[in-house]
C-alpha cells in the first residue's frame, strides 16, 4: 500500500531546456514498487525535496502512465535553484499526489454511474476524502441527467508557465477524451522563446488538437497572432459544449473568466488552477486557505462557481 505522506528516493535520468530559466526534469523511482503502482490525475501536485534545501509543491508534467515523473521548474529561489543544479544521476524525493486536479469526462462517467446505483453525491467541502471528491464534485454528480451536465468539448486557456499542470492531460488526450471531442488550446506567452514545450507542438497538432498561440507583443520572426490570450477567442471560436480549464498567471484570470462568460459558458463549466503557498499538502498548516476551502486539499483546481464570490480567491 503506498504511502502517500513518505519521502520517496527518485534519480535525475534527463533534462531538457525550456526557455531561460526553466528545465524540464525526468526522474525515476529508486524503489521499484513504488514506481509500480505510483499514479497521479492531471492536475494534481507532488512535494517534491531534496534533503537540506527543502521542500516545495510542483506539478507532475509527464504522462501520467510512463514509470517516470517529469516536473518542468523555474529558478526561482533556494530550492528550485539547487535542482537547476543537478546532474543526471541526481538525486531527490517525493511524497504524494496530492489534492484535486481537473474534472474529466472519465469522471464524469464514473459520477454518473454511482448516482444511477442510488449512491448520493458528496459535498464540496474540505472535509471531503480527496480521492471521493474528485470523481464527485463534477455537475453530473447532481440532479441534472449526464448529457445536460458533462461536456465532451475540452478548451484550454493557459498563460506562461500554467501549461504545466496541463501537460499530462494533453499527453494523455486519448485516455481521457473520446474521438469525438474537440480539444482546442489558446497560449499566450511574452515572446516565442517563453513558450514552453515547443517541440511537441507539432504531434499535438497531429493528434488532432486545435493549438492557437499569441504573444504579448510583436517579436521579429513571428507571425502569428499578436495580444493577450483573450485576443484568440474572437479569431477561433471555441467549441460549443465545452468545458474550460484556465491556468496561468493570476492576472490572467479575471479577463479569461469575463471573456468566457461572454461566449456563455456557464459557471460550473469553468475550472481554475489556484497558485497559492502549499506548505505541508495536508491541510495543516493553513498557509493556503481559500475562504473555507484549502488548496492542498480541495485544489488546487476549483469549479468557479464554487469559489467566485469568495474575496481574494481570484
Amino acid at each position: 500500500m503506498l504511502n502517500n505522506y513518505q519521502p520517496q528516493p527518485i534519480k535525475l535520468i534527463k533534462i531538457t531546456p525550456q526557455a531561460t530559466g526553466i528545465k524540464l526534469f525526468r526522474f525515476e523511482f529508486l524503489d521499484r514498487d513504488f514506481g509500480k503502482n505510483f499514479k497521479f490525475s492531471p492536475g494534481q501536485f507532488i512535494q517534491l525535496s531534496i534533503p537540506g534545501f527543502g521542500e516545495g509543491p510542483f506539478a507532475p508534467c509527464g504522462d501520467s502512465n510512463e514509470k517516470y515523473i517529469e516536473f518542468c521548474v523555474r529558478n526561482a529561489g533556494r530550492l528550485t535553484e539547487k535542482i537547476h543544479s543537478l546532474k543526471v544521476g541526481g538525486k531527490a524525493a517525493i511524497r504524494g499526489p496530492y489534492g484535486n486536479g481537473w474534472i474529466l469526462p472519465c469522471h464524469c462517467e464514473e459520477s454518473a454511474t454511482k448516482q444511477s446505483r442510488n449512491i448520493t453525491a458528496i459535498n464540496y467541502s474540505s472535509e471531503d476524502n480527496g480521492n471521493n471528491l474528485r470523481l464527485l464534485r463534477c455537475p453530473a454528480a447532481a440532479s441534472a441527467p449526464r448529457n445536460d451536465s458533462c461536456r465532451k468539448n475540452l478548451l484550454i486557456i493557459v498563460g506562461g508557465l500554467g501549461f504545466v499542470p496541463l501537460r499530462s492531460l494533453i499527453l494523455g488526450k486519448e485516455k481521457f477524451f473520446g474521438k469525438d471531442s474537440k480539444f482546442q488550446i489558446f497560449y499566450g506567452a511574452k515572446n516565442p522563446d517563453e513558450m514552453l514545450f515547443r517541440y511537441e507542438y507539432n504531434r499535438w497538432r497531429e493528434n488532432n488538437i486545435e493549438l492557437r498561440l499569441t504573444t504579448d507583443k510583436e517579436c521579429a520572426g513571428w507571425a502569428g497572432c499578436v495580444g493577450l490570450v483573450t485576443t484568440l477567442f474572437d479569431k477561433f471560436p471555441p467549441a460549443e459544449n465545452s468545458r474550460a480549464f484556465v491556468c496561468g498567471p493570476p492576472v490572467m484570470y479575471k479577463s479569461a473568466i469575463a471573456k468566457l462568460k461572454e461566449k456563455n459558458f456557464a459557471d460550473e463549466d469553468i475550472f481554475l488552477s489556484l497558485e497559492r503557498r502549499m506548505h505541508c499538502a495536508v491541510g495543516v498548516c493553513q498557509h493556503c486557505a481559500v475562504g473555507p476551502y484549502y488548496t492542498c486539499k480541495d485544489g488546487p483546481v476549483f469549479r468557479y462557481d464554487k469559489i467566485k464570490d469568495i474575496e481574494g480567491a481570484i
